[in-house]
């Protein structure tokens, strides 16, 4: 046993110093998570180490401290132990999320919920009763499901395989740790037309809205465009959804920045993601780490000029 743990520890350090190996972008980034992942046990400084890792393998570079870049300061909100908070951890399960959200701003802000499907017997008894509805897990993040005609089918192996998903493990966001694996089937929050409407994310450092970014053709290729809180387009890729046509300014984007402020108070750093019609707004979730603050921003000179949003 003791020989298994120096050859870890011999894997790791070579590993760590091998600096040109992490910043070669020919050697596989998933390769690189997955080494890092089992080698590295989930302690205080195995997760510091892998966040390192992972960090210069992703950016080239060693993560700065005091951070200047934008990216920076996500890793930072990853790996300062904020995310291990009651409150993060509740907020980030998006069925309790809900209650924080009703909390603050009253009821009738958050799509109404249908069904938690907590076991796996639980999904195999699931009828939908209302329709359309959204289908996804409560405790990860990128998997949803549209349903919308009463004999369409539903995938009930993917949803126990959702279930399964232990999200916490691929990227060692503390606020994930902790959560109760289930499936929530909400209402889905229609535009009007009966089309899934844009998804309004706005991101708030230190209570304050600072930047929008908006997400649309969920159901097709997903495009993403970015604004300010004045609504002038920001010109810089942050992750990997193209850049889609302009998008008309919302008519209620005071009131989605009013919310946005009033739910991110007790955070330094909140993503707020709203739906919006013309006459309505609905809070989707609350998300803590950005693209698992795991994206480059281009060009690398708007990674600085974003970071001083921060200031």
């Amino acid at each position: 046993m003791k020989s298994v743990k120096r050859f870890k520890y011999k894997c790791l350090r070579h590993l760590v110093r091998s600096a040109s190996f992490l910043t070669d972008p020919s050697k596989g980034d998933i390769m690189i998570r997955k080494l890092a992942g089992r080698l590295l046990p989930h302690t205080d400084w195995g997760n510091q180490l892998y966040w390192r890792i992972v960090f210069m393998k992703r950016f080239g570079r060693r993560p700065e401290c005091p951070p200047r870049r934008f990216t920076d300061h996500l890793h930072l909100v990853k790996t300062d132990g904020r995310l291990v908070d009651p409150l993060y951890q509740y907020c980030t399960d998006k069925e309790y999320a809900k209650d924080y959200i009703a909390g603050v701003l009253g009821p009738g802000f958050t799509p109404e919920t249908y069904a938690v499907l907590r076991n796996d017997a639980d999904i195999d008894a699931f009828a939908p009763s209302q329709l359309p509805c959204v289908i996804k897990p409560t405790h990860a993040s990128g998997q949803v499901m549209f349903l919308r005609e009463a004999d369409e089918s539903i995938d009930k192996d993917k949803l126990k395989a959702w279930r399964r998903i232990e999200y916490y493990g691929a990227g060692r966001e503390f606020n994930y740790r902790h959560l109760t694996p289930k499936i929530i089937v909400e209402e889905l929050v229609s535009d009007g037309s009966g089309s899934i409407p844009k998804d309004y994310k706005v991101l708030c450092i230190s209570g304050r809205p600072a930047m929008i970014r908006v997400r649309s053709e969920r159901t097709t290729e997903t495009t993403v465009n970015d604004y300010d809180t004045s609504w002038e387009k920001m010109n810089f890729r942050w992750g990997n959804d193209p850049p889609g046509p302009p998008v008309d300014r919302p008519p209620l984007l005071k009131n989605m920045l009013s919310i946005a402020a009033r739910l991110a108070a007790p955070f330094p750093l909140v993503r707020v993601d709203l739906f919006a019609s013309d006459s309505e707004i609905r809070v989707g979730e609350l998300t803590f780490c950005p693209l698992g603050a795991w994206s480059r921003v281009l060009p690398d000179s708007a990674d600085f000029e974003l970071g001083r949003l921060f200031q």
